[in-house]
């Protein structure tokens, strides 16, 4: 029976092989994972881990490289003013994504980095306006990624490990800091 599965299993990745993506035209992808944030504010520095996620839509330009919106957020648990609270640490950014062979890819890009209320942590926005307030400054963001597992010519699942950095002007002044990701996406082509 091992035996069976075994084979069954060499099979199938052989055959993922032979699948050929086609990318061309518009590409959709999103990615869900853990995140490790590290920020430095003027009195005191804070790490967490917790959820990170990724959106980016774009066009290819060719069948090795992209240009693309990306959203990328990590969570992170607030301590400054007002009531603890989670926050996101964000950078949204016009990225470029190149693949250096069929499965290995790297991205990188620079833009609005951000300071963000998490929407299902909002409590009593009129009470306190903090709350709901945006901060926003310069970000950076860069990835490279594996294509694991390929659907069908239009889809794929892929692995990334991902840097971002972001430094913006919060309540307390100036803060600054770096999230590392790991996370699984699906990509649309």
């Amino acid at each position: 029976m091992s035996i069976s599965c075994i084979l069954l299993m060499v099979q199938f990745l052989h055959a993922q092989e032979t699948i050929k993506v086609q990318r061309k035209g518009l590409i959709f992808g999103t990615s869900l994972g853990v995140a490790y944030t590290n920020l430095v504010f003027p009195n005191k520095t804070e790490q967490a881990t917790n959820l990170g996620l990724d959106i980016k839509i774009g066009f290819m330009l060719n069948p090795k490289t992209s240009i693309l919106l990306s959203s990328n957020v990590s969570i992170y648990d607030y301590s400054g003013f007002g009531r603890d609270r989670k926050r996101d640490f964000g950078v949204l950014s016009p990225s470029v994504q190149y693949w250096l062979n069929n499965k290995l890819w790297l991205l990188g890009g620079v833009g609005l980095g951000g300071d963000n209320p998490v929407f299902w942590d909002i409590k009593n926005p009129e009470d306190d306006p903090l709350e709901t307030k945006y901060f926003s400054g310069v970000g950076l963001i860069s990835s490279i990624g594996y294509e694991l597992f390929q659907v069908n010519e239009h889809l794929v699942i892929d692995l990334k490990a991902r840097l971002m950095y972001r430094k913006v002007e919060l309540q307390e002044g100036k803060t600054s800091g770096l999230s590392y990701g790991l996370l699984v996406g699906i990509n649309f082509y």
